[in-house]
This record gives structure tokens, C-alpha cells and sequence, in this order.
């Protein structure tokens, strides 16, 4: 009965009661969406650091990544390849070479790692090869002569990407719906090559507005991207005997990942055409990168690991990317956080609600106290009252906010206008927000405690009442 009572009496004053469910749908949407773009955020970051960068666990000579000496390869690689490949909890294994060098062009320079790398192997742990941009080649193939794969960062440090405008770029723009007046203004640097994107967008704010920037600059600037792929990159390391060694590579593709800096770090070659020239043998490598079964625990494994061949360095991610690892354990709390701010500053406006519920209807509480209801009964119809007001617009509001993320985590949310910042710290300019179903019961929690919380002060304010003098009020 007071549950049916409670629910009668939040819809006694519909206008009042419609701007608090109002207010909490609007907040419970915020939160709601905001998680689910912060856990979009996380993960694509987490899946870059798996599935791009580090892979779930790295394995190397115990002393290799204290200095990442050349001499420092792993111990016993036979022995270790049989048990990686029997085990059950490993999907793929990738062994790489991994060199320091100098790389220098006939425009430029700048310091490289260079991973040699075994080509399937490589694929079935890193997607590095998907991330080749467009026109920008192949990843490697056996079929060239020492070919390399560099990121576009470096492509543009060495001199090897610039910027031209020719007929296919103005067709490609044609398509991309820029106006005629902004494409003829562009055609006066036909066939002009600039070395550096600083140079091209100096020479577009003299043709441009401000406003043509803002709107079309993006999309000129991808569009007039060339490379010179099969340019020749000399490079410059000691080998594994302390000599100093030359050796030219071609540039068969391009790739960019969404982390600035492993990109400026890294480039890939064969394992083969590396390894005799750094005076490796055919079993010497520096790195075991393992992608493992998604249901097991990392953390054991590598204990498994660490158990059997001590002499070996194991890491799992989470050691190698700690900011991504706290971002991921944290998640739950911030979660809570987002939530708990929202209906914090919600609450105020449903204890006023409330308090204006109570005194208008003095009288009435103080008749119901008269003929014999009790405390209890009081405190649980404002109780019930305050939960079903807040409950209402919390339903609402998840129900809609899911359905956002939904929307948005197939179309995406597109963050260009910052992806410099964004991708320079490793986190995607594109964001694909999702959410985890148990979120909604944490919310749903929160909701509920929120309106009991809400009900102390407004109750509090009816048991004081005196139903004698209540009765009288007017």
C-alpha cells in the first residue's frame, strides 16, 4: 500500500515532478555517455598496446632491456621455441632483432630501431601491417631487394613524404564536396612540391581564409600527401663484433599507427637481410613477443614462464604500459566518480523537490499521523517517493545514453582537430565509444542510494511535525 500510495504522490504535481525526472535524465545521459566514451578511449588504447606495440607478453635476455646491448639475445632459443609452440596458451609468437641506427637521406636524418622481423610470424602477433596509409605501398614483400617499412612520421623527417597539388588530388577534393572557388584558388600551386607540412600550410594561409582552413585545410592536406616509395635509406649501426656497418634499404611502404612516438621510433625489415650484416646466426634473436588465449590469465603465465627459465626478462603489457594498465584497473572507480559527481549536484534539486512536497502537504501528513501511521511508514512513503522520482529519470536516461553509444561506437567520434595531442600521448583521434553491461547495475545502484540519501532531510523535516498543529495548518 505505501509503495502504491508513493508512486500516486509523485505525479500530484506532474510539472514539478517532470522538471526533477527532467534534470536526472538529462545528467544520467551525460554520465552515461561520457563512460562510455572514456572505456572507448581506454580500450582502443589498450588493443593499440596489445595488438600494435607490445603484444600481450615480451621475453628477453635478463639483461637486454637495461641497456639493449646488441650481445643481450635470448639464451637457449631452441628450448624455448618447443615450449612456446606446445604451449596451449599461446596463439602466435613473433621473434624479432632489434637495432639501433642512424638513418640518413640525401634530405635528411634521424635515429631509428630497426625490428628485424620473420614476416608471418610478425602478422599473427602485430597489425602493424594493416595500418599501411593509402598510398602508401605494401608491407614487406620477398619479392624486393632489402625492403623497409617506415612510419610516416620518419617518412617525413628523412624527406620522404611532401606535398604537391596535381589533378588527382583537385579530382579527389571534387569528391570530398570542396567548393569550386577554394579548388581554383588552389590550382595556382599546381604541380609545386613542398618538402615539409609546415612549408604547405604556410603557402595554403596565403591562398585560403581562415574559414576555407577551418573547414576543407584537413582534407587538403591528407589529400596532397605523396611519398617517394623505393627511395633508398642508408643506415648506420655496430655490429654484434663492435664494427661499424653500412647498409642501404628501400622503402616499399608507409605506415601510421595512433601512437606518434612508436611510430618515430620504429621500422621494419626481413629478419634475413639484417641478421648476417649485424653477425647474428639464424637462431639469434633479442625479442619473443607472445599474443596469448583471451580467457587466461598474463600475469600467471609469465610467472609459469619466469619458474621455468629464470635466466629470461618476462613483461606483460601492463609492466611495459603502466599508464594504460592503471587506466584499465581504474576503470570502475571512474565509473563511480563520473556518476557520483552527477547525481551528487542532482541530489540538491531532488531534497528541494521534496521539501516543497512536505510543505504542501502538512495537513495531510499530519492527519495521516493522527489516525495512527507511524514514523516507519512515513519515512518509507518519502523514502519510496524520492527513490521512484529519481529512478524514473535514471531509466530514461541510461536507455537513451545507450543507445548513443551505440550510434556512435559504429560511426565514431572524430577528435582530428586534436589528433596531434591525442596521438602524440598514443590515443586514437577516431574514438569508438562502448560500455560494459554491468555498468548500468552500478548506475542503477547509485540511482537508488542516491534517493535514499535524498529522502533523509525531507523526512526528517515530516517526522518533526506535530500532527496536532500540522492539522491545523491551512
Amino acid at each position: 500500500m505505501i509503495i502504491s500510495v508513493s508512486w500516486k504522490n509523485v505525479w500530484r504535481n506532474k510539472k514539478r515532478s517532470l522538471i526533477v525526472i527532467c534534470a536526472v535524465l538529462l545528467g544520467t545521459i551525460a554520465g552515461v555517455f561520457t563512460s562510455g566514451l572514456m572505456k572507448g578511449w581506454v580500450q582502443q588504447r589498450i588493443d593499440s598496446v596489445i595488438y600494435t606495440e607490445m603484444s600481450h607478453l615480451k621475453i628477453h635476455h635478463s639483461d637486454y632491456l637495461l641497456n639493449e646491448e646488441m650481445k643481450y639475445t635470448v639464451p637457449q632459443p631452441e628450448k624455448i621455441e618447443k615450449y612456446l609452440e606446445t604451449n596451449p596458451e599461446v596463439k602466435a609468437f613473433s621473434r624479432r632483432i632489434k637495432i639501433m641506427t642512424m638513418a640518413n637521406t640525401s634530405r635528411g636524418n634521424t635515429g631509428l630501431k630497426l625490428n628485424g622481423i620473420n614476416l608471418e610470424e610478425e602478422k599473427a602477433v602485430s597489425d602493424v601491417w594493416k595500418k599501411i596509409v593509402p598510398g602508401g605501398g605494401t608491407y614487406l614483400s620477398k619479392d624486393t631487394r632489402n625492403p623497409i617499412v617506415i612510419s610516416s612520421k620518419t617518412a617525413e623527417q628523412l624527406r620522404i613524404k611532401n606535398y604537391k597539388i596535381n589533378t588527382e588530388v583537385i579530382d579527389s577534393l571534387a569528391r570530398l564536396d570542396v567548393p569550386d572557388p577554394t579548388i581554383e584558388k588552389l590550382k595556382s600551386i599546381e604541380d609545386i612540391r613542398f618538402k615539409t607540412n609546415k612549408l604547405f600550410k604556410k603557402e595554403l594561409g596565403k591562398l585560403l581564409t581562415k574559414k576555407e582552413i577551418k573547414e576543407y585545410g584537413k582534407a587538403i592536406v591528407d589529400a596532397s600527401v605523396h611519398y617517394r616509395l623505393r627511395n633508398k635509406i642508408v643506415f648506420t649501426f655496430t655490429d654484434a663484433h663492435g664494427k661499424m656497418v653500412y647498409q642501404t634499404f628501400r622503402v616499399c611502404g608507409i605506415f601510421k599507427t595512433q601512437n606518434t612516438m612508436f611510430d618515430q621510433m620504429n621500422a621494419f625489415v626481413l629478419r634475413d637481410d639484417i641478421a648476417s650484416l649485424a653477425g647474428f646466426s639464424d637462431t639469434d634473436y633479442h625479442e619473443i613477443a607472445l599474443i596469448t588465449s583471451d580467457d587466461i590469465d598474463i600475469d600467471e603465465l609469465k610467472t609459469t614462464i619466469k619458474a621455468d627459465y629464470p635466466e629470461l626478462s618476462v613483461h606483460t603489457w601492463k609492466d611495459l604500459a603502466p599508464d594504460a594498465a592503471m587506466m584499465s584497473e581504474f576503470m570502475g572507480i571512474w565509473y563511480a566518480m563520473i556518476m557520483g559527481i552527477i547525481l551528487f549536484a542532482l541530489a540538491f534539486g531532488i531534497i528541494n523537490t521534496m521539501l516543497m512536497a512536505i510543505l504542501e502537504r502538512v495537513k495531510e501528513l499530519g492527519m495521516l499521523m493522527a489516525i495512527g501511521m507511524n514514523k516507519k511508514r512515513v519515512f518509507s512513503m518519502i523514502m519510496y517517493e524520492t527513490v521512484f522520482l529519481t529512478l524514473v529519470g535514471a531509466v530514461a536516461g541510461m536507455g537513451i545514453g545507450a543507445l548513443l553509444i551505440v550510434i556512435t561506437g559504429h560511426t565514431g567520434l572524430d577528435f582530428s582537430s586534436v589528433s596531434e595531442g591525442l596521438e602524440a600521448i598514443g590515443y586514437s583521434a577516431i574514438i569508438f565509444p562502448e560500455i560494459d553491461a554491468g555498468f548500468f547495475f552500478l548506475v542503477t545502484l547509485l540511482v537508488v542510494l542516491t534517493g535514499i540519501l535524498a529522502s533523509i532531510i525531507p523526512a526528517r523535516k515530516a517526522l518533526k511535525l506535530n500532527p496536532v498543529e500540522a492539522i491545523r495548518t491551512e
